[in-house]
């Protein structure tokens, strides 16, 4: 074992101890004990004694180490060496290592200088959380964990993103001129950190036994593992600055690429009356294929709808006439309660549920999916919670004592 070796197990231990945080003192000493057992290459006849024996010497004469014999084995096997306080900028600079006091300095100022381009407020929150752990223990959280290179990498990320949603390679291209650095070095990082701050994700976050998927929670970020494709059908026209197109050509339903949503100057509902949102898109198509009045839109909602999705739902919002009626219908489940109060809550205020009633439920209950007690509490206390709309509480009631829930699929 080496003088550097010694030092870095010292300096880790200090840096782990109340010595080291803000505010705290400590009388415990810093010590590496080499007592039997505690570091089984150190015994008697083994050739590493006497090499370490020399490194402790070498670095106690420098005054860094203070050193203690085995009680019987004196000048031949070492008990404990102590880390000497009064010198500790000598030891960090014996072996170029830089003090956990200034490595938490500079990341502080590069978090604060990050905030500076970051306005969503969620990713402000996570920053201002990282500066205060830094302030109290010199440490990132887990969340933040890395070396410097990692950590800036994360920071370029959660700033490029507050440009809007991008491919994920695109965004690695033009932050890292590698188009695979992000997917293979930070994802896991970047999904933590957005499962525990960004808002939308904490109140869908394990609905029973669905978890979201990763692209699902990426695009939350606006990081998109694809171009997102939009599906409807009906009699409306999307108008951009020199054209405008009528959908009600395509009579299988309509798509429209995420990356259109920028051009579009307004979508005219003006000859539609009814709005249907379908979450699963097996219903979605056979509603499709079937005749449906022409002044009826039929909209492909899918599960947990990214930020790109809701502009489009929010474009059709403002096409919405007076008189229109606007239908959700979903899964007779948590996930559905959910999606339904979400969409309500973010963009239809006036928003209807459709096939989703207690008297729907008691229909389909007989050939409905069993679920786990840990599901069925979940559900409970999330309606304690009020975290879904009340004109589901029956029905919920009846899932947890009935122990199922409904498909919207077999209702076909």
């Amino acid at each position: 074992m080496s003088q550097a070796e010694i030092l870095n197990l010292l300096l880790d231990s200090y840096e782990r101890s109340g010595h080291c945080l803000p505010g705290k003192k400590s009388t415990r000493r810093i010590a590496l004990s080499f007592t039997k057992g505690d570091y089984p290459p150190y015994r008697e006849n083994d050739p590493c004694t006497e090499n370490i024996n020399c490194s402790v010497q070498s670095l106690a004469d420098k005054g860094l180490v203070l050193f203690s014999w085995r009680k019987g084995y004196e000048n031949w096997l070492l008990d404990k060496v102590y880390l000497n306080l009064d010198l500790l900028l000598k030891a960090y600079a014996e072996i170029g290592r830089i003090p956990l006091s200034e490595l938490s300095a500079s990341l502080y100022e590069t978090l604060k200088e990050t905030t500076k381009y970051i306005t969503t407020q969620w990713k402000l929150d996570f920053l201002e959380d990282e500066m205060s752990s830094l302030q109290k223990k010199l440490r990132p959280s887990r969340l933040l964990s890395g070396d410097e290179t990692q950590i800036r990498s994360l920071l370029k990320v959660l700033q490029y993103t507050e440009r809007g949603p991008e491919l994920m390679r695109v965004i690695s291209a033009n932050c890292f001129h590698n188009s695979k650095f992000l997917e293979q070095n930070l994802i896991p990082q970047l999904i933590s950190i957005a499962k525990n701050y960004e808002p939308e994700l904490l109140a869908y976050n394990a609905v029973g036994e669905e978890l979201l998927t990763q692209s699902v929670v990426l695009e939350q970020l606006g990081i998109l593992t694809h171009t997102e494709i939009f599906e409807f059908s009906g009699d409306v026209s999307i108008n951009f600055s020199e054209e405008s197109y009528a959908t009600k050509a395509f009579q299988c339903g309509f798509c429209l690429q995420s990356e259109n949503l920028d051009y579009i100057k307004n979508i005219d509902l003006s000859r539609i009356r009814t709005i249907l949102f379908i979450e699963n898109r097996t219903n979605y198509r056979s509603v499709i294929h079937q005749s449906f009045p022409r002044d009826k839109l039929i909209v492909y909602h899918g599960g947990f709808y990214s930020p790109a999705k809701r502009k489009l739902f929010r474009a059709l919002k403002k096409g919405v006439q007076n008189s229109t009626k606007v239908l959700f219908w979903g899964d007779i489940d948590l996930g559905g309660f959910l999606m339904f109060t979400r969409l309500k809550k973010d963009v239809f205020p006036n928003l209807i549920p459709l096939k989703m009633s207690l008297d729907d439920y008691n229909i389909y209950k007989d050939r409905g999916v069993p679920h786990s007690s840990s599901y069925l509490t979940s559900l409970k206390q999330r309606m304690e919670d009020k975290q879904f709309d009340d004109v589901f509480f029956a029905t919920a009631q009846s899932i947890i004592t009935n122990g199922v829930t409904v498909e919207q699929e077999i209702m076909l």
